[in-house]
């Protein structure tokens, strides 16, 4: 912590409104602030406990059930199964569930948890339900959960085909023969799989696993031992929502299994689920709690005590111990990079799960659906520091600040509490709630400045790594700015979600964020702690006894001190930023260490002596020039409206009677589930799409100069080109666009022959090899539109786009190959002032437009006399603008 600095203590509220502030008067002391907290000899401290709920703020709470998961010896569906011949390896259960069950094989019973048993998803049914079947004969701790290819081919040839071929008779009959048919079959031309599935209908599926298990046996395969099956239903909490009272609880929980077919119509009677010894099912139980002034809630990070002893009936001891932050049993979750604002992760041990039976508790917040995306081991999106290297890193800050910025309009958070508990259970638990006590642990924010503070932070790293990527290979190899890099990826990445903690995360927070005593420490400033669910966790010990560990003691270097979040809010050392820093690096200061060589190749895939010939060579080459279009991508980026049109549709054929028409659709019961009905598309609303895409696409394949040093044809800048409308092509001053191009007035055949090149009939067929045409976007969905329309609805889209199409000024003279040419033609002409008979974009005007006006460029020469030079210009322009 620095001694020189001054502590100014400020709301979240207050930060955002200086943040704003010194964004319109300087860039650097905004970046400053909002990642460092320091601002004219100033350490910023925030504190959101100024954000407690008021007493007045109404609240209301709903409960729900979210997710189910249940073990039996048989599949307890009530209902028709979808099964995978060929199982999904994404679909193997690999996660921690936070459950046990005690499994037999032919060495007897033994416990373990349920995602280290090797398991296969097998069979789906509803929306969100799957069946796993575990196979614990296969169970080693040496293992992991995934079945290998011949393990696979085992389970299908020996045990579920034929037990599918005995029940089903000759629905079986369409069931590959072996596994390795299967995988023949379904392995594509570009080496990616196509996943059939089959049915079993509903009257087989009670039978399904004991004959898997006896055709296993008879196989002479020993995984008949112990083998049960693994229910699970997944995020269906909105479908069971319901008031607190015991009546509804239970009211909730027996539709709540009828819905998912675990419970059939007629039977309202829950202990059906567990009537057998193998049987054990549990529920995660929800409480929702929403303002009705649609503010953001979220919890307090002191609340977590009260809220696990009074909601989870944990006993006062046992609920102290479990939220410390010391507990390996404990995982905070901080919520904006605010220390006082954060959820939970708790897995009590046996003896701490209360009469309710609690496996598992979690309190979290509801803002993070808006980035929702699991991929690899994250839940969010996500950037690496390399993908920053790449030049990536711009796009993705702004895209992200946009994310908020347009949130703090339109959205509110939820603040949640959900329990893991035995079916049993489930109808009691979470039903006595005291308003007080919701009051006492949460906090409230409007709605523009909870999303406001993230929107800032992702601005500020936008700008640093707009000043980095400006910057020289030498500036921006150098350890400290590249410890900087790291240190936005990372804190990009813990934005909306749990700021990553696994090993070499840790050493990256003891190199980037400020430091303090760490004997004398609050535990709760403190960044170290539990690591996340990731793949760099080998620093870490796990455990499941109910003994609280000390703070992780391998550290990458040995020191008195420890990365901390002392001001509230998570900050970063100093930087060094301004007119004499042009690449933003951190300070070198000898207690900040730069990280391991492991750890530096963790996060970026090379060494740091091979980073510059790995993400900087480019500079050893002359470099493109900056105005070219990146015309050479497998696919034009697709059109976004970013203000440059209008929310209204541009066509308006549904008032005129006319719809795409559902195209005819197999119905065989062998169809994956995704492969569901195609609904109907609203004709105007895709038909204005494909045009604006079609704009777009039109400058995205706009021509470059042959030599890669040379400046693009076009004048437009980055920014331009992604907002084209149709105002950008009925502009008759082609400067505006064109740095060099070759027009002509087109007659009305060649204007008509463009126009049928661009917007083919259905009968129109691209042959040969064809340019531009197949890396658009417009196309393939124009030719989507097509196979959606009848004959007269086609003529008529046609005839709107024609109608449109007429309004522009000009269109690049467009081949049956290619959407644009460069040759020189001696029927065109040019008005750049450049050499006629250099390669330029061939373009028609429109049959009723005048010639274009001159360029500015050109008029400027022609004005100092230059005529003679430029006397064929003269000749052609009619319109001259000095």
């Amino acid at each position: 912590m620095s001694n020189n600095l001054l502590f100014a203590n400020m709301s979240v509220n207050a930060f955002c409104d200086r943040a704003l502030r010194l964004h319109r008067a300087d860039q650097k002391a905004f970046v400053n602030f909002v990642l460092s907290g320091i601002q004219g000899g100033h350490q910023a401290v925030v504190d959101p406990i100024l954000n407690a709920i008021g007493r007045v703020e109404g609240l209301v709470v709903r409960r729900d059930y979210d997710s189910l998961l249940g073990i039996d010896d048989n599949v307890q569906v009530k209902t028709c199964l979808t099964v995978y011949p060929l199982a999904k390896k994404e679909d193997t259960l690999a996660t921690n569930v936070h459950l046990k069950y005690r499994f037999t094989s032919t060495e007897g019973d033994f416990i373990a948890p349920i995602h280290e048993i090797p398991n296969l998803c097998i069979a789906k049914w509803g929306t969100h339900n799957m069946i796993r079947v575990l196979i614990p004969e296969l169970y080693s701790k040496d293992r992991s959960q995934f079945l290998s290819q011949a393990e696979q081919k085992v389970f299908y040839e020996q045990g579920l085909l034929p037990a599918v071929q005995f029940l089903s008779d000759d629905q079986a009959a369409e069931w590959p023969a072996t596994y390795d048919d299967e995988m023949f079959r379904a392995r594509g031309r570009n080496g990616q799989l196509n996943f059939q599935t089959k049915v079993i209908a509903e009257w087989l599926v009670e039978y399904l696993g004991d004959y898997i298990r006896i055709y296993l046996e008879a196989n002479g395969c020993s995984w008949a031992t112990g083998l049960v099956f693994l229910h699970q239903i997944r995020g269906v909490k909105h479908s069971s929502q319901h008031s607190l009272g015991r009546d509804n609880a239970n009211a909730a929980l027996v539709n709540f299994l009828q819905q998912n077919q675990l419970l059939r119509p007629d039977n309202d009677d829950v202990g059906t689920l567990m009537s057998s010894e193998q049987s054990k099912w549990w529920v995660d139980v929800g409480l929702e709690v929403a303002s009705q002034e649609k503010r953001c809630l979220a919890w307090r990070t002191d609340s977590h005590f009260a809220i696990v002893k009074s909601l989870c009936g944990i006993d006062e001891g046992n609920a102290d111990r479990l939220t410390t932050p010391t507990s390996s049993q404990y995982t905070r979750d901080m919520a904006s990079h605010l220390t006082a604002v954060s959820g939970c992760r708790i897995a009590p041990g046996p003896h701490a799960r209360s009469q309710f039976g609690v496996q598992y508790v979690q309190l979290y917040t509801t803002d993070k659906s808006l980035i929702y995306r699991p991929d690899r081991f994250h839940h969010g999106k996500f950037i690496t520091p390399a993908d920053i290297l790449k030049g990536k890193g711009v796009a993705y800050a702004e895209n992200l600040f946009q994310l908020y910025r347009n949130a703090a309009k339109k959205s509110y958070s939820l603040a949640r509490v959900e329990v893991r508990v035995p079916l049993e259970q489930a109808s009691r638990v979470l039903r006595n709630v005291s308003e007080g006590l919701l009051r006492d642990s949460l906090l409230s924010f409007s709605p523009n400045v909870w999303w406001s503070l993230r929107a800032y932070r992702c601005l500020a790293i936008k700008f640093v790594l707009e000043w980095q990527e400006s910057g020289d290979a030498v500036r921006r190899a150098q350890p400290e700015a590249l410890l900087l890099t790291l240190a936005c990826s990372w804190t990009l990445n813990g934005i909306h979600s749990t700021p990553d903690k696994g090993a070499s995360s840790k050493e990256l927070m003891d190199a980037i964020l400020p430091h303090v005593d760490r004997a004398s420490a609050d535990p709760d400033i403190l960044m170290y702690g539990a690591p996340t669910a990731d793949d760099d966790v080998d620093s870490d010990r796990s455990t499941d006894s109910e003994d609280d560990l000390p703070l992780p003691v391998k550290r990458r270097r040995t020191a008195n001190t420890a990365p901390a979040c002392p001001y509230g809010l998570l900050f970063f050392r100093p930087m060094c930023i301004g007119i004499d820093h042009p690449v933003p690096r951190f300070r070198k200061e000898i207690i900040f260490p730069f990280i391991s060589e492991k750890t530096f190749k963790y996060f970026f895939g090379v060494k740091l002596d091979e980073i510059e010939l790995e993400f900087f060579r480019a500079t050893l080459i002359a470099p493109a020039h900056p105005s070219r279009v990146q015309n050479k991508a497998r696919r034009t980026p697709h059109y976004y409206n970013w203000g440059q049109d209008s929310d209204a549709n541009a066509f308006d054929l549904t008032q005129r009677g006319y719809q795409l028409t559902t195209p005819p659709c197999d119905e065989g019961s062998d169809l994956s589930e995704d492969e569901n009905e195609p609904e109907n598309l609203d004709i105007d609303k895709e038909m204005t799409s494909v045009w604006r895409q079609f704009l777009l696409d039109i400058t995205s394949k706009a021509p470059n100069s042959k030599r890669a040093h040379d400046p693009s044809h076009i004048v437009l800048s980055q920014e331009e080109r992604t907002s084209v409308n149709e105002d950008t092509y009925k502009n008759s001053r082609l400067s505006s666009y064109f740095r060099d191009c070759q027009w002509k007035i087109a007659t009305h055949d060649e204007w008509n022959m463009v126009f049928r090149r661009l917007w083919p009939d259905p009968t129109a067929q691209l042959a040969g090899k064809v340019q531009n045409y197949t890396s658009t976007v417009y196309y393939p969905k124009w030719q989507s539109l097509l196979a959606r329309a009848d004959a007269a609805t086609i003529r008529r889209m046609r005839a709107s786009l024609k109608e449109k199409f007429d309004e522009l000024y000009w269109m690049p003279f467009a081949q049956t190959d290619r959407i644009w040419g460069t040759k020189y033609m001696n029927s065109f002409r040019k008005s750049s002032g450049f050499n006629e008979r250099d390669a330029a974009p061939q373009i028609m005007i429109n049959p009723y437009g005048r010639d274009p006006t001159c360029s500015l460029y050109v008029a400027a020469r022609l004005h100092k006399g230059e005529e003679r030079r430029y006397s064929h210009v003269l000749e052609q322009t009619v319109n001259v603008v000095l």
